[in-house]
Formats: structure tokens, sequence, C-alpha cells
């Protein structure tokens, strides 16, 4: 037999996750607010109050009973029945109360459903906000199902379908298949590469050739020669866009060449022509973008923006295991569809690097904060 239940805890999250242990993932929410909880008669801190239920069709529960007509008075009853009557009076009088409320708001209320995307306590709203989904990417959503409909299979599945994944770099036949990294300083550009690199010499067994042009910054270039010697792949260093065919011409024989380059600020116009005259040097590249989760997302709008003088194909997204919020990874794909290829979760090589998949950053999405660490796949 289905019921509401009421649930309070300190967030909204955290009633959320009780109403999904109590009912299950396709609860319904009927209502939410904020009280202020008692304790030992002082009032306390402000709380979050849910009220769910597990019957996906609420209309039922206030259809009218016809069988026993309901007494004009209470004083004949037992004293248990008076009170549930006039406790089931003092709740319509709550509900007719909100719906006044809700018409005086300019919201629509449908008979046998709850306003989700126009509430100001509405749960789902509260949840994508937490997560840093921006407001109106958070509203659009919800506002694109019916409210009675929602439930989180639901918005992880509408999340999902936003978090569009390229799968992992397809192979050529004919020459070699050319990768381009490029992004703002600090990403890790370079640990992805030598990741990408690992996967696809030591996994798949594939010919790899690797080419820096960060020759900017003298570490970089011995970090990833290392990285080559261990990995036992050729590596050639590139100082000018000049010189980038010839170093290609030299790795005919691969079947997956991956050209490392330097971190550029996107404020520094000059420094991403540079990246630019590189990709124009080059006929046949497949660009990634790398950008990190750490990243806000007005930051990361700017990044995309700037960088696209170059033709960008893919995004590659790092950091996952420093970050504990990632509604900016639905907010970029949103402004800036570019489908996802890879994400990184940590520092070894080659393990912390997976095909990024939507389901899975979906669920990231929707976890927020409690979100563990993505489960490792194969990159390939």
């Amino acid at each position: 037999m289905s019921s509401i239940r009421k649930y309070q805890a300190k967030t909204i999250t955290e009633a959320l996750a009780m109403v999904r242990a109590d009912l299950g993932r396709d609860a319904v929410i009927v209502q939410t607010r904020k009280v202020n909880k008692r304790v030992l008669g002082v009032w306390g801190r402000e709380m979050v109050e849910v009220w769910a239920s597990d019957n996906p069709d609420l209309e039922g529960l206030r259809r009218p009973q016809t069988t026993t007509p309901v007494p004009t008075t209470t004083s004949s009853l037992p004293r248990e029945q008076s009170s549930r009557i006039e406790q089931l009076e003092s709740e319509i009088q709550n509900l007719k109360a909100m719906i006044a409320q809700l018409a005086r708001q300019g919201v629509a209320v449908v008979p046998g459903t709850t306003p989700v995307a126009s509430t100001l306590d509405n749960p789902w709203l509260s949840l994508l906000k937490q997560a840093e989904v921006e407001e109106s990417i958070a509203r659009e959503l919800l506002q694109s199902v019916p409210e009675n409909a929602l439930s989180e299979n639901t918005l992880h599945s509408l999340i999902a379908e936003r978090l569009v994944t390229s799968g992992p770099i397809t192979l050529q036949e004919a020459q070699p298949k050319v990768v381009m990294l490029v992004g703002p300083t600090g990403v890790g550009k370079t640990t992805t590469i030598a990741k990408l690199a690992a996967q696809y010499a030591l996994l798949q067994k594939r010919r790899v050739g690797l080419i820096t042009i960060d020759t900017y910054r003298i570490a970089a270039v011995e970090q990833l020669r290392t990285y080559s010697q261990i990995i036992d792949v050729p590596i050639r260093v590139v100082y000018s866009s000049n010189e980038l065919p010839g170093a290609l011409r030299e790795f005919a024989g691969m079947d997956v060449v991956f050209i490392d380059t330097a971190g550029r600020s996107q404020r520094n116009s000059m420094q991403i022509g540079e990246l630019k005259a590189c990709c124009e040097r080059l006929s046949d590249c497949e660009v990634h973008l790398v950008l990190s989760s750490t990243t806000k997302t007005r930051d990361l709008y700017d990044i995309v923006e700037r960088f696209s003088v170059m033709p960008l194909h893919r995004v590659i997204w790092t950091k996952l295991d420093e970050s504990t919020a990632f509604g900016n990874m639905l907010n970029v794909a949103v402004k800036h569809p570019l489908p996802i290829s890879y994400v990184t979760t940590g520092q070894r090589v080659p393990e912390d690097v997976e095909v990024a998949e939507s389901n899975k950053l979906a669920s990231l999405v929707v976890g927020g904060a409690s979100a563990p660490t993505p489960i490792l796949t194969p990159a390939a």
C-alpha cells in the first residue's frame, strides 16, 4: 500500500538520499519546505523537510470516498477517529494554502502533479544547483518532462543525453591517426598524452609516435621523453610549426601519433595564434581540447570560446578525482556541444584514464559531492 512519508535532513541532498533509500529511485516528491526544528522546546537549526510517496499516481490518493458519508460533526465519533478527521482537515487546508500561494506567484498547478521547475524549494532544482549546474540549464532540463513523471532515473537520462561522448580514438588503415591535445596551462595535457600513448602501445600493441611542441618548458619535454623511454615509443621535439610536416613524415609507419602542445592562456591571443598555425600545417589532425573539472564554469566558457579559433573535435576532462561537483561538465556540454572522448582520474600512467561514457558522467553530476571516484575501465 502506498503512503506519503516525511523526511527531515540538514540539506536537500541528504533528504533525497533518505527518500531513495526508503522508497526507491522512482519515488515522487510531493512537497518540500524549510523548517526550524525544536530542540528541548527551543528553535534549533534550519532543516529541509521533504514529503514523498512511492505511488506514481498521486491523483488516486485524493479521490473522494463514496462508500460512507463523512459526518458533519465529530463530536459523536470516538476520540481517535475524530482526531484523524481533524488532522485530515488540517492537511487539506495546508494544501489549499500552498496552491493559493503558488497561484499568486503565477505558477500553474495541474491536478495530480507537483510543480517542478517553478517552485523555489524544488528538490530537483536544488540538487542540480548544488552540483553547480547553471540555474537556466537546470530549469530547461526540468521543464522538458511532465512534473509528475520526473524521478532520479528520468533526471539521470536527461543529463546523459546532453553529455554526448565520442568513444575512443579510432585508427586509420592507410596512414597514421594524428591526435593533438591543446588547452590551458595546468590541466594535465602531457600526463594525458603519456597515458593514451601507453594504452595504445602496451595494451593494444599499436605502433605509437610522440611529438612535442611544448618547448617553452624544459621539464615538459623531459617528462614526455622519460615516458617515451618507459613505454618504448619514439619521440620527436619540434620547435616551430614549419617542422611539423617533416616530423610526421618520419612517423609514416605508425598507427597513431600524439602531439603534445604547450599550455596556453586563453587570454593570450598570440599564443593561441601559434597553436592555430600548427593545426593549419596538418592536413588531417584530430584536436582534443583538454579541460580540468576543477575549473569554474565561467572560465571554462571563456577557454572553449577562445580555443575555438582552431578546429576542435573532442573534449577530454581531467582531474575528476580532485573535484567534488561536476555540473560544470554539463554546462559546457550544453553551451558548447563537443563530444567527450576521455576522462582522467589521477596521476598513474597508464591506469588513470578511461573512455568517457554518458551514463557514468551523468551519475557524477547527479551524485554531486557524494559521488565516488569513477570506476576505471580500459581506455579502448
